[in-house]
């Protein structure tokens, strides 16, 4: 088994106004970083050995400084990051900048898992280029912190472990889910290649 340390990156503007930001490339706020740099000790507690980040500035920078955090922590600094778009947020099309409130009833079925935006990205793409990123992680020495976007550790949670976008809470920014994961050449896994995982921990913060 594989130790997948998925952090959700720190906040933006954008979160904090409740808009989708999707695969709009917004930076960290201050508020944001701080609070990233807050998250730092939960994750060097974990001693990852790996990194992997979304290709969005607000991955990158949430990786930077954890690296940062790990080093003071007196951890080996860990290695250049390995930047996977699989990891990267949904496609949100015509909803991206915009406020539930905006949107309107079809915000909450969305978040149920019961319709794609228009012109988003397809779920059955979603899960495809996930289930191959969730394998490469695996593949790396762990554990393997992986730096990314709220919808996507849900996609890997209901991947995974079964995890529906309606039985979820949402994935706060930034925090730490811990999943175990089957090595990628072992035979547990399923038809979706992801199988044989378990959740450890949610949400820490």
């Amino acid at each position: 088994m594989t130790t997948l340390l998925l952090v959700r990156h720190g906040a933006t503007s954008w979160t904090h106004d409740r808009r989708l930001q999707g695969r709009t490339d917004i930076d960290l706020s201050d508020i944001g970083r701080s609070d990233v740099a807050a998250l730092g000790p939960a994750v060097a507690a974990w001693a990852p050995r790996s990194l992997v980040v979304s290709p969005l500035r607000r991955t990158r920078s949430t990786a930077e400084l954890l690296s940062t955090a790990l080093r003071d922590s007196g951890e080996a600094e860990l290695p250049v990051p390995v930047v996977e778009a699989g990891w990267t947020e949904h496609g949100l099309g015509e909803w991206e900048g915009l406020t539930p409130h905006e949107i309107g009833d079809d915000y909450a079925r969305w978040r149920a898992g019961a319709l794609v935006p228009p012109g988003g990205e397809p779920r059955d793409d979603i899960r495809a280029r996930v289930a191959a990123a969730v394998r490469s992680a695996a593949a790396l020495p762990g554990p393997v912190l992986v730096v990314t976007h709220g919808g996507t550790i849900r996609a890997v949670l209901a991947a995974c472990v079964g995890l529906t976008a309606e039985r979820i809470e949402p994935v706060a920014p930034p925090s730490l889910t811990v999943l175990d994961v089957a090595d990628p050449h072992a035979s547990e896994h399923g038809p979706s290649g992801v199988n044989g995982a378990r959740l450890r921990h949610f949400n820490i913060r």
